[in-house]
C-alpha cells in the first residue's frame, strides 16, 4: 500500500529497481500526472533514469566497506553488523547509510540554510558563512536508525530490514553548535521546538521533503550540531554534504541530512515525518496491532548494548583466554553496567567499562573469558544505566519495529 508520506513505500520499507516503475506510475495516478504507456513489460522493469543532482547507488558506495550490506536500493540502506564495529570511532567508510529519498547532490558555494520562524533575525548562510562565522568544534557520538535491529521483533514489522545490531555507527562530528547558530538568530521566548527540513527529493515533486523537530532544550544541547566533516575529513555525499544536522542520541532521522530550512517553532512540526512515521505507542500494545492514537514522537535511544567480539561462530581453543567486547550506549543517561552472562542468563559477571570518548559516544566494554570445556557457547550481554534501566530479554513490539534494545546473543565453540 502507499505510504503517506512518499506516495510509493514506506519511508521505512525499501523498494528493488524491478519494483520502483511501477510504484511511480501508482503515485502518479494518484497525484494526478500522467505518464507514457508502456510497451512492453520488459520495459516496465527498467526503472527511471536519476533526476539531475541523483547520484547513483553505485557510485556513492564504491568506497564503502565491503562489510556494509544493502538491504534496500530505494530508498538506499546499508549496514555492518557488530562484529564489524569494534572501533571506538566508527570509520567514515563503514558508518551506516539510510536516505528517505534519492542520493542528491548539492554545490557548497551554492547551498544555503535559512534561519526563519520565532526568531528576532532571520538569517541565510552559505556554507562559508556558517564555518566562518561561528566556532568550529567535533564530538563523537552515536546515530541510530530508529528501526535498527527490527527483524528482530516478532512478527517482524513492515520496514527496511535492519538486522539486530545493524543501523548504527558512531563516528567523529566535525562542524559548529546549533545552538550558536539559533542564537545569533535570536530566538524569541515563545519558541518551544526547532524544525529541520533537508533539501533532498522523490521522484515526484508531490512527495514531502524530510522534516522533523525536536524540542528546544535539545537542539540547544552543546552536543547538537550543523554538521560538515566526518572524522576530520570531508562530510560524504550519502551522509548529507555539503551540510546537515546531527541531534546525538536521538532517532537518526531527527538527524536531517541536506539541510536547507531551521525554523523555530511554538509547537512540535506537523506533517509526514512526525505524524505518520517514528512514533512509538505510549505503552505496550500487543504483537500486530495498529498504532495507537495517542502515540508519541520518537526521540532518545533507551539504553542498548551489542558484542563485537567474539564474532558469531568463532572457534577457540580450552585455557585460552577469548576476549568478550562490545559497546554499551543510551541518550540522555550513562552507563551504570555492563553484565555477561556465559549460562544463558542464569548468573552474570561484570564486564569492564572503559571511558567514552564523549558525551553520546558509545561506550567499550571488556571481559576475559577461559572456557574450561569444549562444545559451542554462549555469551549475553546487558546493560542498566544510571537511571535504573536495564535492556529486557526482547523489546515489548511496536508497530514500526522502532528502538529494538533486547539482550545481544553471540554463539562461539570451544575445542580441544
Amino acid at each position: 500500500m502507499a505510504d503517506k508520506i512518499t506516495g510509493l513505500a514506506n519511508p521505512e520499507q525499501g523498494t528493488s529497481r524491478r519494483d520502483f516503475m511501477a510504484k511511480v506510475a501508482v503515485a502518479a495516478v494518484t497525484a494526478g500526472t500522467t505518464i507514457p504507456r508502456l510497451a512492453s513489460a520488459q520495459t516496465a522493469a527498467k526503472p527511471p533514469a536519476d533526476p539531475a543532482g541523483v547520484i547513483s547507488n553505485d557510485v556513492v558506495m564504491a568506497g564503502k566497506d565491503a562489510a556494509l550490506k544493502m538491504h534496500s536500493e530505494r530508498p538506499l540502506t546499508a549496514s555492518a553488523t557488530a562484529e564489524f564495529l569494534a572501533d571506538e570511532i566508527t570509520p567514515t567508510n563503514r558508518v551506516f547509510v539510510r536516505n528517505n529519498l534519492f542520493t542528491t547532490e548539492f554545490s557548497e558555494a551554492n547551498h544555503v540554510v535559512e534561519i526563519k520562524g520565532l526568531v528576532d533575525k532571520p538569517l541565510k548562510l552559505t556554507v562559508a558563512d556558517i564555518k566562518s562565522m561561528f566556532k568550529n568544534t567535533s564530538t563523537v557520538a552515536m546515530i541510530e536508525c530508529a528501526g535498527a535491529g527490527r527483524t528482530a521483533f516478532n512478527p517482524v514489522p513492515r520496514g527496511t530490514p535492519w538486522p539486530a545490531t545493524g543501523g548504527m555507527s558512531c563516528p567523529k562530528w566535525n562542524g559548529v553548535r546549533l545552538g550558536d547558530v539559533l542564537k545569533a538568530a535570536g530566538i524569541r521566548s515563545d519558541g518551544a521546538h526547532v524544525s529541520f527540513t533537508g533539501a533532498d527529493f522523490g521522484a515526484l515533486p508531490t512527495i514531502p521533503k524530510v522534516a522533523r523537530s525536536v524540542p528546544l532544550w535539545k537542539a540547544l544541547e552543546e552536543h547538537s550540531m550543523i554538521v560538515y566533516g566526518m572524522n576530520d575529513g570531508p562530510l560524504p555525499v550519502v551522509h548529507g554534504a555539503p551540510i546537515r544536522v546531527m541531534i546525538p542520541g536521538w532517532a537518526g532521522s531527527a538527524s536531517v541530512k541536506w539541510v536547507a530550512g531551521i525554523e523555530v517553532l511554538s509547537a512540535p512540526l506537523k506533517g509526514p515525518y512526525m505524524d505518520s512515521s517514528y512514533r512509538m505507542p505510549r505503552h505496550p500494545v500487543a504483537p500486530g496491532s495498529k498504532m495507537p492514537e495517542d502515540a508519541v514522537s520518537t526521540e532518545g535511544w533507551p539504553i542498548k548494548s551489542m558484542i563485537t567480539n567474539p564474532a558469531p561462530n568463532a572457534r577457540f581453543k580450552i585455557g585460552k583466554p577469548v576476549l568478550v567486547a562490545g559497546h554499551a550506549w543510551v541518550a540522555e543517561a550513562d552507563i551504570e553496567r555492563v553484565e555477561l552472562s556465559f549460562d544463558e542468563g542464569r548468573s552474570w559477571q561484570n564486564a569492564q567499562l572503559n571511558a567514552k570518548a564523549a558525551k553520546y559516544a558509545w561506550q567499550t566494554f571488556s571481559y576475559a573469558y577461559t572456557p574450561r570445556g569444549p562444545g559451542y557457547m554462549t555469551v549475553l550481554a546487558r546493560a542498566t544505566d544510571s537511571k535504573g534501566n536495564t535492556q529486557p530479554i526482547v523489546t515489548p513490539w511496536n508497530p514500526l519495529g522502532y528502538y529494538w534494545n533486547g539482550i545481544h546473543r553471540v554463539g562461539f565453540s570451544v575445542e580441544s
